[in-house]
């Protein structure tokens, strides 16, 4: 069986990604066994949908969320949605700062409950989660990032293409996968193009 998990919650990039509208849009979907969404974390604990470090030049964790135009709020997502399939959190952290980020987050998921699963580049974010969530965690694996990890204690993994094959693990997504010759490798996909793929 193949796992289709739009990425960033697109399908047809209708939408602007990592939107309420373009999730909404896609998990209905009868193809779509999930979504992929970024979080990041403003200066005044917001919880926001967005991919890039920087938005105008400035770094989101140094704004407030007032200041950040046509991005939305996490919350407002998962008052909305109602669905049983994956939703793969991709948490954006790239420094230590991360403690208050996670309890907002762990907050937020247990007020509504959803198959959530927790996965970021950051190995030492995800690594402060253990035994702290239920949730199952897991890291994003490059050839050069997180590849010597310790992944034992880990749920899943997230892997590009490149280093998919290199990794022995029992559950293992895989992005970003677009073209339907690539389909029949893979079982769980992360796609921005899950219609071309079902």
């Amino acid at each position: 069986m193949k796992y289709l998990i739009a990425h960033r919650g697109l399908d047809n990039h209708k939408y602007k990604e990592n939107s309420i509208k373009a999730v909404l849009n896609t998990i209905d979907k009868e193809y779509i066994s999930g979504i992929e969404i970024d979080l990041r974390f403003t200066k005044d604990k917001k919880i926001v949908m967005y991919h890039n470090l920087l938005y105008n030049l400035k770094s989101i964790n140094n704004l407030n969320y007032k200041e950040l135009k046509n991005i939305d709020l996490f919350e407002n997502l998962l008052k909305e949605i109602k669905t049983n399939k994956i939703i793969l959190l991709d948490i954006k952290c790239e420094n230590d700062n991360y403690k208050v980020f996670m309890k907002s987050l762990l907050k937020l998921l247990r007020k509504y409950p959803l198959n959530y699963y927790i996965c970021s580049f950051n190995y030492n974010l995800i690594k402060s989660l253990m035994n702290k969530t239920k949730y199952p965690l897991g890291i994003f694996i490059t050839d050069i990032i997180n590849k010597n990890k310790n992944y034992n204690n880990l749920s899943f993994l997230a892997l590009s293409k490149n280093s998919y094959d290199d990794i022995k693990f029992k559950l293992k997504f895989v992005w970003t996968i677009n073209d339907k010759k690539d389909i029949n490798k893979y079982e769980y996909i992360i796609t921005n193009k899950a219609y071309l793929l079902k």
